[in-house]
């Protein structure tokens, strides 16, 4: 018994970095899944790569851009860009710190009373971020954010809105 005890302590060690290198290699594989429903009356919306994201955050040259406005704390921009039949956009925000929810970006045609789920913002360092694109044939649209305590397919309470047109 007593060769063996020398070999414990490394068999335990390398088993930990066996176990960390798998969840790692797993984390890094799998793809993410959306929160959003991806269909409203034809309006279907996309995940951006991670270049794409970055093209638009900070870009080369200036995006047009559309300030969104609310009645109470906080600020937002939308950046979008019309690329062939995409509209690639990402909408950043300035908002109070929820201690339960989320913000959630919606999406509405102009000519409609629909609202399609878009994403939910992330937490980054320039504040809350998102990004996403639609096909072009649907601007102009309307960009609405708002304060959800659930993830569901309901608007609870509209913090931000601003109008992206052609």
């Amino acid at each position: 018994m007593k060769k063996y005890v020398p070999f414990i302590f490394p068999a335990i060690a390398l088993l930990i970095v066996l176990f960390l290198g798998y969840r790692w290699y797993s984390a890094q594989t799998t793809k993410p899944t959306a929160d959003a429903s991806p269909v409203v009356e034809g309006m279907k919306i996309d995940e951006l790569s991670t270049e794409e994201v970055r093209k638009l955050q900070v870009g080369s040259k200036d995006l047009p851009s559309v300030e969104l406005k609310g009645a109470g704390e906080g600020n937002g921009q939308v950046r979008y860009e019309v690329n062939g039949q995409r509209v690639y956009f990402t909408v950043a925000a300035n908002l109070p710190e929820l201690t339960e929810g989320m913000y959630q970006v919606w999406l509405r045609q102009l000519n409609s009373e629909n609202r399609t789920k878009a994403f939910v913002l992330d937490d980054s360092k320039g504040g809350l971020m998102g990004s996403a694109s639609i096909d072009a044939s649907m601007m102009p649209f309307e960009v609405i954010v708002s304060k959800e305590t659930k993830n569901d397919d309901q608007i609870e309470t509209v913090v931000l809105t601003g109008t992206v047109q052609k």
